[in-house]
């Protein structure tokens, strides 16, 4: 018997769904959303249309020297920059602080990361190859179907599309030293840190996983700045002991300045409890396996 290679893609299509509601533990984009902020979770526009509905303003074109993603800000404000590729969509996320802080925060050791542009010292991740932002970037198919984006890269240095960090989404790849779970933020790794560490050299990006996938990161700087998009959180130097066994002596008395950026649109569901994820996963897949034996049998007879 004959089996029409339609009915055999959609069944394809189906089980992958199986598989792809077992890792993410929901349907659709496993990151759905993008926000900032912990325990705000303010929303950041993921299309170039909702920026300029929300009265952002384009500040780069889509390709510059140093950077790719047409940058937006919005009353001038550098903390939150949404990078667009050449299609709107969202491809990445830059910061930027004041150069010259009095504090001289970020320490030639930072520098990259962090990279001069214009009076602003920027630190750049992307969500996509920066290679496709500004040749082809994504379609609304892929945009639809990848949420924000698949990739993390952090820019290193001064060309975006050689010089980068790519963190892999599986927490178990990553070499990062992995900490504590807090609520609302989950398991945060550190790069690179040790007890008797110089904080001249702490990496400004720390990582989020929870059951066992990326869902975002956030940045870490040591300064006391200000924002008028959003606030920024000031965590008392005693709060690492929340977010690390062994906290690095250095910052235990160092104030600094954070910010959580999210994939997911649900954040708050990070409780590092025990959930009902795996129950839902696996309902979805009795769901999708069900309407695979059902259409089956419909072929078959």
């Amino acid at each position: 018997m004959l089996i029409n290679p339609l009915f055999l893609w959609l069944v394809h299509e189906l089980i992958f769904g199986c598989v792809t509601c077992m890792e993410h533990g929901h349907l659709g984009p496993e990151r759905d959303g993008f926000n900032v902020r912990f325990n705000i979770f303010k929303d950041v526009p993921r299309t170039e249309v909702e920026a300029i509905a929300e009265g952002f303003t384009k500040i780069s074109d889509c390709e510059t020297n140093n950077f790719r993603g047409k940058q937006y800000s919005k009353n001038d404000d550098v903390t939150v920059i949404p990078l667009y590729d050449v299609n709107g969509h969202i491809a990445g996320l830059q910061t930027g602080i004041p150069y010259k802080l009095s504090n001289g925060y970020p320490s030639n050791q930072q520098t990259p990361p962090f990279i001069l542009d214009g009076i602003f010292y920027k630190l750049t991740a992307y969500f996509v190859d920066p290679s496709i932002i500004c040749r082809r970037g994504r379609s609304t198919h892929q945009f639809q179907r990848d949420g924000t984006g698949n990739d993390l890269f952090i820019q290193t240095g001064p060309n975006p599309e050689v010089d980068l960090m790519e963190i892999d989404a599986r927490e178990g790849r990553t070499d990062w030293h992995k900490g504590l779970c807090f609520p609302g933020m989950g398991f945060h790794y550190f790069k690179d840190i040790s007890l008797n560490m110089d904080c001249d050299t702490f990496f400004p990006v720390a990582t989020l996983y929870y059951n066992g996938r990326l869902q975002g990161f956030a940045w870490s700087f040591g300064a006391i700045l200000n924002s008028t998009y959003v606030s920024y959180e000031y965590p008392e130097p005693e709060f690492f002991n929340e977010l690390m066994e062994e906290v690095p002596v250095c910052l235990k008395t160092l104030r600094r300045s954070t910010l959580h950026v999210y994939f997911t649109s649900r954040p708050e569901e990070m409780t590092c409890r025990l959930t009902s994820g795996a129950t839902l996963a696996h309902h979805a897949v009795i769901v999708n396996i069900s309407t695979v034996l059902l259409l089956l049998v419909r072929h078959i007879f």
